[in-house]
Protein backbone atom coordinates (compact mmCIF):
# COMPACT_ATOMS: atom_id res chain seq x y z
CA UNK A 1 0.00 0.00 0.00
CA UNK A 2 1.22 3.64 -0.81
CA UNK A 3 2.30 6.32 1.58
CA UNK A 4 -0.28 8.51 0.20
CA UNK A 5 -3.31 5.74 0.48
CA UNK A 6 -1.88 4.98 3.80
CA UNK A 7 -2.13 8.94 4.84
CA UNK A 8 -5.66 9.24 3.28
CA UNK A 9 -6.95 6.24 5.28
CA UNK A 10 -5.33 7.51 8.37
CA UNK A 11 -6.81 10.87 8.24
CA UNK A 12 -10.33 9.36 7.19
CA UNK A 13 -9.89 7.50 10.62
CA UNK A 14 -9.11 10.58 12.40
CA UNK A 15 -11.85 12.14 11.41
CA UNK A 16 -14.42 9.45 11.61
CA UNK A 17 -13.15 9.40 15.61
CA UNK A 18 -13.97 12.72 15.56
CA UNK A 19 -17.30 12.59 14.09
CA UNK A 20 -17.94 9.72 16.89
CA UNK A 21 -16.74 11.82 19.45
CA UNK A 22 -18.63 15.06 18.68
CA UNK A 23 -22.05 12.76 18.39
CA UNK A 24 -21.33 11.28 21.74
CA UNK A 25 -20.87 14.56 23.34
CA UNK A 26 -24.22 16.01 21.33
CA UNK A 27 -25.99 12.63 23.10
CA UNK A 28 -24.48 13.79 26.32
CA UNK A 29 -25.23 17.38 26.45
CA UNK A 30 -28.59 16.68 25.38
CA UNK A 31 -29.31 13.49 28.37
CA UNK A 32 -27.08 15.47 30.67
CA UNK A 33 -30.15 16.21 33.10
CA UNK A 34 -31.21 12.57 33.26
CA UNK A 35 -29.44 9.28 33.80
CA UNK A 36 -31.48 6.11 31.88
CA UNK A 37 -31.57 5.34 35.98
CA UNK A 38 -33.46 8.27 36.43
CA UNK A 39 -35.17 9.30 33.53
CA UNK A 40 -37.81 12.59 34.42
CA UNK A 41 -40.92 11.26 35.80
CA UNK A 42 -39.44 7.69 37.18
CA UNK A 43 -40.11 7.01 40.85
CA UNK A 44 -36.97 8.58 43.42
CA UNK A 45 -37.63 5.56 45.30
CA UNK A 46 -38.74 2.46 42.88
CA UNK A 47 -41.32 0.25 44.42
CA UNK A 48 -41.76 1.30 47.70
CA UNK A 49 -44.96 1.18 47.97
CA UNK A 50 -45.41 -2.41 46.44
CA UNK A 51 -43.12 -3.39 49.34
CA UNK A 52 -45.03 -1.60 52.22
CA UNK A 53 -45.83 -5.14 53.72
CA UNK A 54 -42.18 -5.61 54.46
CA UNK A 55 -41.85 -2.71 56.58
CA UNK A 56 -42.02 -3.32 60.12
CA UNK A 57 -40.33 0.49 61.34
CA UNK A 58 -39.98 3.83 60.18
CA UNK A 59 -36.85 6.31 61.77
CA UNK A 60 -37.09 9.66 61.03
CA UNK A 61 -33.60 11.71 62.03
CA UNK A 62 -33.57 14.97 61.91
CA UNK A 63 -30.54 17.22 63.49
CA UNK A 64 -29.74 15.06 66.75
CA UNK A 65 -33.22 13.22 67.14
CA UNK A 66 -34.47 10.47 66.49
CA UNK A 67 -38.58 9.22 66.36
CA UNK A 68 -39.26 5.84 65.95
CA UNK A 69 -42.09 4.15 64.97
CA UNK A 70 -42.84 0.86 65.01
CA UNK A 71 -45.51 -1.62 63.40
CA UNK A 72 -47.52 -4.33 65.10
CA UNK A 73 -50.02 -6.90 64.45
CA UNK A 74 -53.07 -5.44 62.78
CA UNK A 75 -51.22 -2.89 61.05
CA UNK A 76 -50.82 -1.02 64.10
CA UNK A 77 -47.88 1.56 64.74
CA UNK A 78 -46.99 3.10 68.07
CA UNK A 79 -43.93 5.59 68.59
CA UNK A 80 -41.54 3.39 70.06
CA UNK A 81 -39.20 6.47 71.26
CA UNK A 82 -42.31 7.52 73.69
CA UNK A 83 -42.52 4.03 74.86
CA UNK A 84 -44.53 2.54 72.41
CA UNK A 85 -47.36 5.38 72.89
CA UNK A 86 -50.16 4.41 69.90
CA UNK A 87 -49.34 6.56 67.16
CA UNK A 88 -51.44 7.65 64.16
CA UNK A 89 -51.62 5.05 61.60
CA UNK A 90 -53.00 7.35 58.91
CA UNK A 91 -49.75 9.29 59.00
CA UNK A 92 -47.58 6.06 58.95
CA UNK A 93 -49.51 5.32 55.28
CA UNK A 94 -49.29 8.93 54.51
CA UNK A 95 -45.39 9.33 55.00
CA UNK A 96 -44.75 6.02 52.65
CA UNK A 97 -47.19 6.98 50.00
CA UNK A 98 -46.19 10.02 49.47
CA UNK A 99 -42.28 9.30 49.48
CA UNK A 100 -43.15 6.55 46.68
CA UNK A 101 -45.04 9.13 44.11
CA UNK A 102 -42.47 11.58 44.52
CA UNK A 103 -40.70 11.88 40.76
CA UNK A 104 -37.68 12.82 39.11
CA UNK A 105 -37.99 16.24 37.30
CA UNK A 106 -34.40 17.69 37.40
CA UNK A 107 -30.91 16.51 38.23
CA UNK A 108 -28.92 18.69 40.89
CA UNK A 109 -25.52 18.73 41.92
CA UNK A 110 -23.20 15.61 42.25
CA UNK A 111 -20.91 17.64 44.38
CA UNK A 112 -20.78 16.68 48.38
CA UNK A 113 -19.26 19.77 49.41
CA UNK A 114 -22.96 21.85 47.56
CA UNK A 115 -25.50 19.25 49.81
CA UNK A 116 -26.12 21.97 52.11
CA UNK A 117 -27.12 24.33 49.56
CA UNK A 118 -30.04 22.32 49.08
CA UNK A 119 -30.54 20.99 52.63
CA UNK A 120 -28.90 17.43 51.75
CA UNK A 121 -26.08 17.21 53.66
CA UNK A 122 -25.68 14.32 56.17
CA UNK A 123 -25.51 13.99 58.87
CA UNK A 124 -26.41 17.57 59.36
CA UNK A 125 -26.77 19.21 63.38
CA UNK A 126 -28.69 22.08 61.92
CA UNK A 127 -31.66 19.98 61.46
CA UNK A 128 -32.41 21.55 57.52
CA UNK A 129 -31.79 17.62 56.40
CA UNK A 130 -34.35 15.07 57.26
CA UNK A 131 -33.10 11.46 56.90
CA UNK A 132 -36.60 8.88 56.50
CA UNK A 133 -36.00 5.09 56.75
CA UNK A 134 -38.47 2.08 55.83
CA UNK A 135 -36.97 -0.77 57.77
CA UNK A 136 -37.33 -4.25 57.05
CA UNK A 137 -39.30 -6.32 59.67
CA UNK A 138 -37.06 -8.84 59.25
CA UNK A 139 -34.23 -9.17 61.75
CA UNK A 140 -30.90 -8.25 60.30
CA UNK A 141 -32.52 -7.64 56.62
CA UNK A 142 -31.22 -4.74 54.71
CA UNK A 143 -33.91 -1.63 54.81
CA UNK A 144 -36.44 -1.78 52.35
CA UNK A 145 -35.25 2.10 51.36
CA UNK A 146 -33.45 5.46 52.92
CA UNK A 147 -33.55 8.94 51.23
CA UNK A 148 -32.62 11.96 52.39
CA UNK A 149 -34.97 15.35 52.31
CA UNK A 150 -34.32 18.74 51.67
CA UNK A 151 -35.43 22.05 50.69
CA UNK A 152 -38.89 22.29 49.33
CA UNK A 153 -39.96 24.40 46.79
CA UNK A 154 -43.47 25.47 45.65
CA UNK A 155 -45.64 25.84 42.47
CA UNK A 156 -45.14 22.99 41.66
CA UNK A 157 -44.54 21.55 44.93
CA UNK A 158 -41.04 19.85 44.97
CA UNK A 159 -38.62 18.48 47.40
CA UNK A 160 -34.62 18.17 46.58
CA UNK A 161 -33.79 14.62 47.73
CA UNK A 162 -31.17 11.89 47.73
CA UNK A 163 -30.45 8.35 48.54
CA UNK A 164 -27.64 8.06 51.67
CA UNK A 165 -25.49 6.06 49.41
CA UNK A 166 -25.34 8.16 46.84
CA UNK A 167 -24.05 12.18 45.67
CA UNK A 168 -25.97 13.14 43.13
CA UNK A 169 -28.85 15.18 44.64
CA UNK A 170 -32.43 15.59 42.65
CA UNK A 171 -35.49 18.27 42.67
CA UNK A 172 -38.16 15.33 43.04
CA UNK A 173 -42.01 16.49 42.01
CA UNK A 174 -44.36 16.05 44.84
CA UNK A 175 -44.93 16.86 48.77
CA UNK A 176 -43.72 15.06 51.83
CA UNK A 177 -45.01 15.66 55.20
CA UNK A 178 -42.36 13.92 57.51
CA UNK A 179 -43.85 14.47 61.46
CA UNK A 180 -41.57 17.29 63.09
CA UNK A 181 -41.40 15.25 66.66
CA UNK A 182 -43.10 12.28 68.31
CA UNK A 183 -45.84 14.21 69.48
CA UNK A 184 -46.55 14.93 66.01
CA UNK A 185 -47.19 10.87 65.26
CA UNK A 186 -49.73 11.16 68.17
CA UNK A 187 -53.34 12.08 68.91
CA UNK A 188 -53.19 15.08 71.59
CA UNK A 189 -56.72 15.36 72.13
CA UNK A 190 -57.45 13.71 74.65
CA UNK A 191 -61.28 15.20 75.09
CA UNK A 192 -63.12 17.71 73.13
CA UNK A 193 -66.33 17.96 74.67
CA UNK A 194 -69.15 19.84 73.48
CA UNK A 195 -70.42 23.07 75.53
CA UNK A 196 -73.39 21.65 78.00
CA UNK A 197 -71.82 17.80 78.74
CA UNK A 198 -69.87 18.63 82.11
CA UNK A 199 -72.49 18.83 84.86
CA UNK A 200 -70.23 19.92 87.91
CA UNK A 201 -66.38 20.40 88.18
CA UNK A 202 -64.13 20.31 91.47
CA UNK A 203 -60.99 21.26 92.52
CA UNK A 204 -59.35 21.41 95.96
CA UNK A 205 -62.55 21.36 98.18
CA UNK A 206 -64.15 24.04 95.14
CA UNK A 207 -67.23 22.78 93.24
CA UNK A 208 -68.73 24.71 90.72
CA UNK A 209 -71.77 23.80 88.94
CA UNK A 210 -74.52 25.28 86.84
CA UNK A 211 -77.32 28.12 87.78
CA UNK A 212 -80.50 25.82 88.71
CA UNK A 213 -82.07 29.06 85.86
CA UNK A 214 -79.69 27.91 82.76
CA UNK A 215 -81.55 27.13 80.05
CA UNK A 216 -78.37 25.23 78.89
CA UNK A 217 -76.49 25.63 75.58
CA UNK A 218 -77.84 28.36 73.42
CA UNK A 219 -76.37 28.62 69.86
CA UNK A 220 -74.39 31.87 69.75
CA UNK A 221 -75.29 32.57 73.50
CA UNK A 222 -72.95 32.94 75.91
CA UNK A 223 -73.61 29.94 79.20
CA UNK A 224 -74.88 31.70 82.55
CA UNK A 225 -72.26 32.36 85.50
CA UNK A 226 -71.78 29.05 87.48
CA UNK A 227 -72.82 29.13 91.32
CA UNK A 228 -69.42 28.15 93.74
CA UNK A 229 -69.51 25.84 96.88
CA UNK A 230 -66.62 25.46 98.95
CA UNK A 231 -65.67 23.05 101.88
CA UNK A 232 -65.39 24.39 104.94
CA UNK A 233 -61.79 23.72 105.53
CA UNK A 234 -60.77 25.30 102.33
CA UNK A 235 -62.02 28.22 102.59
CA UNK A 236 -59.35 30.25 103.52
CA UNK A 237 -57.19 28.75 100.20
CA UNK A 238 -59.67 30.83 98.19
CA UNK A 239 -59.53 34.26 97.18
CA UNK A 240 -62.68 36.18 95.55
CA UNK A 241 -60.29 36.77 92.24
CA UNK A 242 -59.33 33.02 92.50
CA UNK A 243 -62.99 31.96 92.61
CA UNK A 244 -63.68 34.18 89.58
CA UNK A 245 -60.88 32.30 87.78
CA UNK A 246 -62.83 28.82 88.69
CA UNK A 247 -66.14 30.10 87.51
CA UNK A 248 -64.26 30.91 83.99
CA UNK A 249 -62.06 27.80 83.39
CA UNK A 250 -63.45 25.26 85.05
CA UNK A 251 -66.88 24.65 83.07
CA UNK A 252 -64.78 24.97 79.86
CA UNK A 253 -62.09 23.10 80.63
CA UNK A 254 -62.84 19.59 79.13
CA UNK A 255 -64.17 21.48 75.72
CA UNK A 256 -60.22 21.33 74.89
CA UNK A 257 -58.23 18.74 77.09
CA UNK A 258 -54.90 18.26 74.90
CA UNK A 259 -51.28 17.28 75.58
CA UNK A 260 -47.72 18.29 75.57
CA UNK A 261 -46.05 14.83 76.21
CA UNK A 262 -46.44 11.44 77.22
CA UNK A 263 -44.60 8.62 78.89
CA UNK A 264 -45.08 5.84 81.08
CA UNK A 265 -47.20 6.20 84.14
CA UNK A 266 -45.42 6.65 87.16
CA UNK A 267 -46.44 5.19 90.85
CA UNK A 268 -44.31 6.91 93.20
CA UNK A 269 -45.67 10.47 92.98
CA UNK A 270 -49.28 11.27 94.76
CA UNK A 271 -51.81 13.43 92.86
CA UNK A 272 -51.73 17.19 94.14
CA UNK A 273 -54.88 18.80 95.16
CA UNK A 274 -54.22 21.90 93.01
CA UNK A 275 -53.64 20.32 89.77
CA UNK A 276 -55.98 17.55 90.34
CA UNK A 277 -59.79 18.80 89.23
CA UNK A 278 -62.93 16.05 88.93
CA UNK A 279 -65.09 16.61 86.43
CA UNK A 280 -69.29 14.68 86.22
CA UNK A 281 -70.26 14.88 82.90
CA UNK A 282 -73.43 13.56 81.62
CA UNK A 283 -71.92 9.98 80.59
CA UNK A 284 -68.99 9.55 83.06
CA UNK A 285 -67.04 11.12 85.56
CA UNK A 286 -63.23 12.43 84.71
CA UNK A 287 -60.61 13.19 86.76
CA UNK A 288 -57.16 14.45 86.56
CA UNK A 289 -54.96 13.62 88.76
CA UNK A 290 -52.05 15.57 88.63
CA UNK A 291 -48.40 17.08 90.36
CA UNK A 292 -45.84 19.37 89.47
CA UNK A 293 -42.18 19.19 88.32
CA UNK A 294 -39.78 20.83 86.95
CA UNK A 295 -40.64 20.97 83.29
CA UNK A 296 -44.07 21.60 84.15
CA UNK A 297 -47.29 19.62 85.49
CA UNK A 298 -48.17 15.71 84.37
CA UNK A 299 -51.11 13.76 85.36
CA UNK A 300 -52.83 10.63 84.68
CA UNK A 301 -56.30 10.38 83.40
CA UNK A 302 -59.19 8.23 85.36
CA UNK A 303 -62.34 7.70 83.44
CA UNK A 304 -64.92 5.79 85.02
CA UNK A 305 -68.02 5.36 82.45
CA UNK A 306 -71.79 5.85 84.31
CA UNK A 307 -73.67 2.81 83.84
CA UNK A 308 -76.37 3.13 81.62
CA UNK A 309 -75.44 6.39 79.93
CA UNK A 310 -76.26 7.06 76.42
CA UNK A 311 -74.03 6.02 73.36
CA UNK A 312 -70.91 8.11 72.73
CA UNK A 313 -71.87 10.57 69.63
CA UNK A 314 -69.57 10.86 67.24
CA UNK A 315 -68.22 14.20 65.90
CA UNK A 316 -70.00 15.54 62.34
CA UNK A 317 -66.38 16.91 61.21
CA UNK A 318 -63.27 16.04 61.70
CA UNK A 319 -61.76 18.34 64.27
CA UNK A 320 -65.72 19.52 66.04
CA UNK A 321 -65.98 18.13 70.04
CA UNK A 322 -67.98 15.27 70.73
CA UNK A 323 -68.86 12.88 73.53
CA UNK A 324 -66.24 10.02 73.05
CA UNK A 325 -66.83 6.17 73.83
CA UNK A 326 -65.68 6.46 77.79
CA UNK A 327 -64.73 3.05 78.37
CA UNK A 328 -62.91 2.74 75.42
CA UNK A 329 -60.99 5.67 76.70
CA UNK A 330 -60.62 4.54 79.94
CA UNK A 331 -58.72 1.67 78.46
CA UNK A 332 -56.34 3.51 75.68
CA UNK A 333 -55.61 6.05 78.43
CA UNK A 334 -54.94 3.07 81.14
CA UNK A 335 -50.82 3.05 82.48
CA UNK A 336 -50.14 6.88 80.65
CA UNK A 337 -49.05 9.91 81.98
CA UNK A 338 -49.22 13.09 80.36
CA UNK A 339 -47.77 16.22 80.32
CA UNK A 340 -50.25 19.77 80.59
CA UNK A 341 -49.73 22.39 78.28
CA UNK A 342 -48.65 25.43 80.01
CA UNK A 343 -51.53 27.84 78.75
CA UNK A 344 -53.59 24.52 80.40
CA UNK A 345 -51.98 24.41 83.81
CA UNK A 346 -51.73 28.30 84.14
CA UNK A 347 -55.80 27.64 83.67
CA UNK A 348 -55.68 25.23 86.89
CA UNK A 349 -52.77 27.81 88.44
CA UNK A 350 -54.70 31.07 88.13
CA UNK A 351 -57.23 29.55 90.65
CA UNK A 352 -55.14 29.29 93.75
CA UNK A 353 -54.90 32.17 95.88
CA UNK A 354 -51.24 33.45 95.46
CA UNK A 355 -49.27 33.98 98.53
CA UNK A 356 -49.99 37.55 100.66
CA UNK A 357 -48.55 39.89 102.36
CA UNK A 358 -48.01 39.00 105.84
CA UNK A 359 -49.24 42.72 106.68
CA UNK A 360 -52.02 42.62 104.54
CA UNK A 361 -55.88 42.06 105.29
CA UNK A 362 -57.18 38.39 104.03
CA UNK A 363 -59.25 38.90 101.28
CA UNK A 364 -61.28 35.15 101.56
CA UNK A 365 -64.72 34.91 100.55
CA UNK A 366 -68.02 35.88 102.74
CA UNK A 367 -69.43 33.07 103.90
CA UNK A 368 -72.60 34.15 101.87
CA UNK A 369 -70.58 33.39 98.75
CA UNK A 370 -69.93 29.78 99.80
CA UNK A 371 -73.26 28.36 100.18
CA UNK A 372 -75.00 25.61 98.09
CA UNK A 373 -75.70 27.44 94.23
CA UNK A 374 -78.92 25.66 93.81
CA UNK A 375 -80.52 27.09 97.09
Amino acid sequence: MSQGLMRRNAVIGIAAAAIALVGAAFLMARSRDMTPERARGSALVTGLESRAAEIGAIELLRGNATVRIERLAGDRWVVATSDGYPARTELARALLVSIGNLTIDDRMTAKKDRHNELGLAWPDESGKARLVRFLAATPGAAPVAEVILGDERFAPDAVFARLPTQDQTWRALGRVQVPADALAWIDRTLVSLPNGETLSASIAGLTATPSPNDPGPQPGMPRMPWGIAVIEPEREHWSVEQVDSAKTGLPSFLERLEIDGVRRARTDIAPEPQWSPSFDTRAALLTLNGHAEADGVWFTLSVLPRPGAPLPTPAKRDGDPFVPDWSALSEACDGWEYKMPAWKADTLRRMRAPAQDPGAEPTTLEPSTLGDPRR
